[in-house]
């Protein structure tokens, strides 16, 4: 007897707590609750556990056996101007026909983004920039040649409200001018669709969404961790890791406010051994690799520059680019990915496990 898929609802987070001033917000970020990085709240979201059943590990290495012996198999993949041909693919998503999904994405619309821009394309790597109209509590914002320059290079632009407030605690005409017109003012200055939103602080909840979604985005992204699923809300998509070296306090404290245990307790209990957000990047990286999903990594450039990290980015973005086998895109390129894939359920009967 093989394997079953259980599909079995989670919970998604409601946010980050709002901060005022650059330096406060880089100092506080060190923590999921208080005053920065990603904490989880009660808002819900809509995930997939997958619970397998029986002979979990020997299925699986005879579904990795299975899979070397289709060397001539051919899987075109297309990302944002990425094409990749593995002629040989050894892993069990690839036989599974589980994609296998690299994404990033970063938030505020610092002029710092730029210099992620330059690390992403070197690398071949796509990325969804959600910028809003006005700087993220006063400081700087790109300008629009900056978001041109984006555009031009084929990276996607997201919409991240006007003033980068709680939209949680916005009425119904505060949210039309939030959600509505970021996204009018953003299609105006780029000439072209901005399908893609990024809750302010990662505060939402169902008026939001509403909002979100009857605005006319595809999707909204979340700052829920740990996630390497490619089956979600759309409009509550989780992200994998941030690039910012979080205690791992705060990722228990991450994990506990989810409410989805089944599908983060794996990542939890290595996390004592991975010392540092780099090695929990390519940990996730490689769990997504062998069986398939969405590996997902957000940040802020602002946080980056401020806690010098780019040598650990450069490190992580090394790590994932150019691999076979794997697609590389935009955030809305994994919400438009959902609705033309088959079930977990479906490729796990259908692979036999």
């Amino acid at each position: 007897m093989g394997r079953l898929g259980v599909v079995i609802p989670g919970l998604d987070p409601g946010a980050q707590s709002a901060l005022t001033g650059r330096k406060r917000r880089a100092a506080g970020a060190r923590r999921l609750h208080g005053k920065g990085g990603p904490r989880l709240g009660p808002e819900g979201r809509s995930h997939t556990v997958i619970f397998h059943i029986h002979k979990a590990e020997e299925t699986r290495a005879t579904a990795r056996q299975e899979a070397d012996m289709h060397t001539g198999s051919a899987l075109a993949i297309t990302g944002i101007g990425v094409e990749a041909t593995p002629q040989n693919p050894d892993a069990l998503a690839a036989t599974a026909h589980l994609p296998i999904v690299v994404t990033t994405s970063w938030d505020d619309g610092d002029p710092l983004d730029l210099k992620i821009a330059r690390m992403l394309a070197d690398r071949r790597l796509a990325g969804t920039f959600y910028i809003p109209i006005k700087g993220h509590h006063r400081s700087a914002r790109m300008d629009r040649a900056g978001m041109l320059a984006l555009d031009s290079q084929g990276f996607e632009v997201g919409a991240h409200g006007v003033s980068h407030p709680n939209l949680a605690q916005c009425d119904a005409s505060q949210l039309v001018r939030e959600v509505v017109s970021s996204k009018k003012r953003l299609e105006d200055d780029l000439s072209k669709e901005v399908s893609m939103f990024a809750y302010p602080n990662g505060r939402h909840n169902s008026n939001v969404i509403t909002s979100v979604r009857c605005a006319g985005f595809v999707g909204a992204r979340s700052t829920a961790m740990l996630a390497r699923e490619l089956i979600f809300d759309p409009f509550r998509m989780p992200t994998s890791v941030q690039a910012f070296p979080h205690s791992q306090l705060d990722y228990l404290k991450n994990f506990l406010s989810s409410g989805d245990f089944k599908r983060n307790w794996s990542h939890l209990t290595r996390l004592p051994r991975a010392r540092h957000w780099v090695e929990l990047a390519t940990h996730l990286f490689d769990s997504v690799a062998t069986s398939g999903g969405v590996w997902h990594l957000y940040g802020h450039s602002w946080e980056i520059n401020d806690f010098k990290l780019w040598e650990e980015l450069r490190e992580v973005l090394d790590y994932v680019a150019n691999r076979q086998g794997v697609q590389y895109l935009p955030n809305s390129g994994v919400v438009r990915l959902l609705s033309v894939r088959p079930s977990t359920k479906e490729v796990l009967c259908s692979a036999g496990l």
